[in-house]
């Protein structure tokens, strides 16, 4: 017999800042979109997703109105989490928890899978091998471990 493996919400915003045009404005949707109660907002935006009750349905990603949630398989543990197109300056006056485009990243992944596209971190999971080297050269924390193996999540 075959197992289903189950996807789950990724919520692509640390927070930091409602100023952050691309990031959670805090409005609930997606929890009141969720019939499991598996998202919340605690203390503010972002929501947290309870990767035990999330059945991957995508309700929460399609009620969301600023497009940050994704439903991803639970293989692909190292995700980014912003989704601020401004580069440097601007991004760093937007939140405090923001891609700056840098691009250490990028220089420092082994299997060429992040790039920096549009001034943020894009990860293509056909090439991650999730060794979390980006993850850890990140000066800004914003590339995470979703399992909170390397990096608390």
């Amino acid at each position: 017999m075959i197992k289903r493996v189950r996807k789950k919400a990724y919520v692509r915003c640390r927070g930091g800042s409602i100023s952050c045009t691309y990031g959670c404005i805090g409005c609930g949707l997606c929890v009141a979109a969720c019939h499991l109660a598996a998202i919340k907002l605690e203390d503010g935006c972002p929501p947290v997703t309870d990767r035990d009750k999330c059945v991957g349905c995508g309700l929460c990603a399609a009620a969301c109105p600023q497009h940050l949630i994704e439903v991803i398989l639970p293989d692909y543990n190292i995700q980014v989490k912003c989704s601020n197109c401004d580069a440097g300056k601007a991004a760093r006056e937007a939140c405090v928890n923001s891609c700056i485009a840098c691009g250490l990243c990028e220089r420092n992944c082994p299997a060429d899978a992040i790039h920096v596209i549009d001034n943020k971190a894009v990860i293509d999971p056909g090439k991650c091998i999730c060794c979390g080297m980006c993850a850890v050269k990140c000066p800004r924390g914003v590339i995470r471990d979703s399992n909170g193996v390397m990096t608390a999540d």
